[in-house]
């Protein structure tokens, strides 16, 4: 059986809501963390989370430091790329190729069936760090923030943890 992709270049659908766990202020240093919930309602995605890594950065009050954002499951991962849909399918088909669904992998004989999944967030990144500058994060002109799902259809989260110092 093939799994279809969602391939969304400018929103997160399937995101439920976010948590704030904690937020620390000391004298003019912020350590901010939340966590991002979804359900990504399909089993392969690439889905951008720019908005609301930037909706994080909003409610942190960090004007100037770093921003790490992690997938907190070993068949997703984060990246940064252009939020141009060929370009979306690009990737999808190269992922795909490179570990296929459907494979026989060591992986499945304990049981389970996304073998593929685990090497498909190899190919991506489990974490990544982008630079806050006046409260802003400082990406490139054509640079996003994208989530990628390679066993969705329940609910993950995203870990969000913001530093730096205040705007005030």
């Amino acid at each position: 059986m093939k799994h279809s992709w969602l391939l969304n270049p400018h929103d997160c659908p399937g995101f439920l809501r976010n948590e704030v766990v904690s937020h620390l202020e000391f004298s003019s240093q912020i350590h901010h963390t939340e966590y991002l919930h979804l359900e990504i309602p399909e089993r392969y995605a690439l889905v951008n989370i720019t908005e609301r890594i930037t909706e994080c950065l909003n409610r942190s009050g960090v004007a100037d430091g770093f921003c790490f954002v992690s997938a907190m499951h070993i068949t997703a991962g984060v990246y940064v790329n252009d939020a141009e849909g060929g370009l979306l399918k690009d990737i999808a088909e190269w992922i795909e190729n490179l570990a296929p669904f459907g494979k026989n992998y060591r992986h499945h004989q304990t049981g389970e069936d996304n073998g593929d999944a685990h090497l498909k967030s190899y190919l991506t990144n489990h974490a990544l760090t982008a630079p806050v500058t006046h409260g802003q994060l400082d990406l490139g002109t054509w640079q996003q923030i994208f989530y990628a799902e390679f066993d969705g259809l329940r609910e993950k989260r995203i870990l969000v943890k913001i530093t730096g110092l205040g705007r005030g």
